[in-house]
């Protein structure tokens, strides 16, 4: 593992900016290039994305597992930090050959929920997760929680309870004296316990697994059924952690759980539901859906409209029914004059009897991409395409492109035919100047260099990647950049060591960067 001159790339990404000035000349800082096999990246982020207070270098970190003693920083050592934006990164040592690998990384923060993340890494591939924090005084809307802590003698008829930020929908749940608390593989645990209960409403579903189209799931007669979107009165998830951070998988005695159901729910049929009606109940268990059961809907002592029935598993569940989707569905096949877009533009499907958008699209218009729209609800529809894209706007007045109407459930190929003028690209270049006689030493050039950007007026932690250069490619365009945009920009050859190149506010105005090194010491 060796050192890089830090100099040399804030000589050029200041050149960048300003040609002419150079503030940083014969500032030298030394950082090591990042392991690229066996690395681990787990961003950590605020749940709530609108909250800014989350302070990631306070997160305290525990890695467990039979292989944790494998574990390095990104550059190799023992020395294991978190980054100013969250970036943990991690890998299994070169010289650690065991595969799989199997680690458990806790992350612990005052006033968050531990977060508890499984990693195997099989060969020498590498992992990239983001990873959502929760704070338990600002969760996400539609979520709440009930936590709670105590010893494994103490499990007595312990109730969890909660109402949800709508105050709509209700959990709660009591277990029985003498239950026992055991892990997946049999094991009874003791100690300390903390008990979560989560509930999440239909505007929080995304923090459940597997929770829009659902695929495989397992009907009451253990058959697979056909897939479908849930038509969700809520969710819930119950889980137990010991003091070693053992999750517990099961409980030796089924616990008695009660939902209070939004009085404004309704049927896929389109009736509002009321008492004596049934509503299917779900288990989320090995990465599936499981159907257990159709408890029917009672007034409960408080006159809400309620079911009861008990659990034994500590995992996710539902409480919906299934509104069928197709299984199958058209490909979009693009035809355009582009390849290389980095970009992707906004499309809506329109519902052909009533004019309504029922669905968003983000399209890559490359030249032979394609789209499946399998898993949508059966309709008939045609599709607008607008020269909008994900990252600078556009205009949505008028689409580029309208399709026939096709329906939802049809096996065939929809063109996408795009003339529309091309977006212009934003070429980069990093360009190492040697003195008469001398020629580039490329091991000396860092491995790596990630650019991130983020626009004007953009929220603070709203930083997009824009490329990676490295030192046997040092060139490459993005259409990511508009001329005349103003950006901040940031770069960095081991972003888990932080972002040390900043510029704010730069104005692009002209289609080609070049970067410009000049030192010695990346020549030979």
């Amino acid at each position: 593992m060796k050192y890089l001159g830090y100099s040399i790339l804030l000589i050029f990404f200041v050149s960048l900016f300003d040609a002419c000035n150079n503030p940083l000349e014969n500032v030298s800082i030394k950082i090591k290039d990042a392991l690229t096999e066996s690395a681990i990246n787990l961003t950590y982020k605020n749940a709530v994305s609108s909250d800014t207070t989350m302070t990631p270098k306070n997160i305290k970190f525990t890695f467990l597992g039979e292989d944790a003693e494998g574990i390095v920083s990104s550059v190799g050592n023992k020395k294991i930090n978190i980054s100013r934006e969250g970036l943990l990164g991690i890998a299994i040592a070169p010289d650690y050959t065991k595969r799989p690998a199997n680690i458990k990384v806790v992350a612990q923060l005052e006033g968050y929920l531990t977060d508890i993340n499984l990693v195997t890494i099989q060969a020498k591939t590498n992992i990239n997760r983001t990873i959502r924090m929760f704070k338990i005084n600002n969760l996400p809307s539609g979520m709440s929680v009930d936590l709670k802590k105590i010893n494994a003698n103490d499990i007595v008829e312990q109730t969890v309870s909660l109402t949800t930020n709508g105050q709509k929908e209700k959990a709660s749940l009591v277990t029985n004296t003498g239950t026992n608390v055991i892990d997946k593989s049999g094991t009874v645990l003791s100690g300390k316990f903390e008990l979560l209960l989560s509930h999440f409403e239909n505007k929080a579903r995304e923090f459940v697994p597997s929770n829009y189209t659902v695929y495989q799931a397992i009907g009451l007669d253990n058959k697979v059924l056909p897939p479908f979107e849930f038509q969700s009165y809520g969710f819930f998830s119950f889980k137990i952690i010991d003091e070693k951070f053992e999750e517990a998988s099961n409980l030796s005695k089924p616990c008695s759980v009660s939902i209070e159901i939004n009085e404004e729910s309704y049927h896929t049929n389109g009736t509002k539901l009321k008492e004596g009606d049934s509503i299917p109940f779900w288990v989320y268990a090995n990465n599936t859906w499981k159907m257990l059961a159709n408890p029917v809907l009672k007034r409960n002592a408080n006159g809400k409209l309620s079911i009861t029935t008990s659990i034994s598993s500590l995992s996710y569940y539902a409480l919906g029914e299934m509104f069928p989707v197709c299984e199958k569905g058209p490909i979009l096949i693009v035809n355009s004059a582009y390849k290389g877009l980095d970009i992707y533009h906004y499309s809506r499907l329109i519902e052909k009897s009533s004019g309504k958008n029922v669905g968003d699209v983000y399209l890559s218009l490359n030249n032979g991409a394609r789209y499946s729209l399998a898993g949508r609800r059966k309709n008939t529809v045609y599709l607008q395409v607008f020269n909008y894209n994900n990252q600078y706007g556009g205009d949505l007045s008028k689409p580029i492109f309208q399709s026939e109407t096709f329906d939802l459930c049809d096996e065939k190929n929809i063109p996408i035919n795009i003339v529309a003028p091309s977006p212009q690209p934003v070429n980069v270049e990093l360009i190492i100047e040697c003195a008469k006689g001398q020629t580039v030493n490329e091991q000396a050039v860092p491995a790596k260099v990630d650019i991130q950007f983020q626009p004007k007026g953009a929220a603070a932690n709203d930083w997009r990647d824009l490329m990676q250069l490295t030192r046997t490619q040092r060139s490459g365009s993005t259409y990511k950049l508009k001329v005349g945009g103003t950006y901040s920009i940031r770069a960095s050859p081991n972003p888990a060591q932080g972002w040390l190149f900043y510029k704010r506010d730069t104005l692009v105005s002209n289609v080609n960067y070049r970067f410009y090194i000049e030192n010695k010491d990346y020549c030979k």
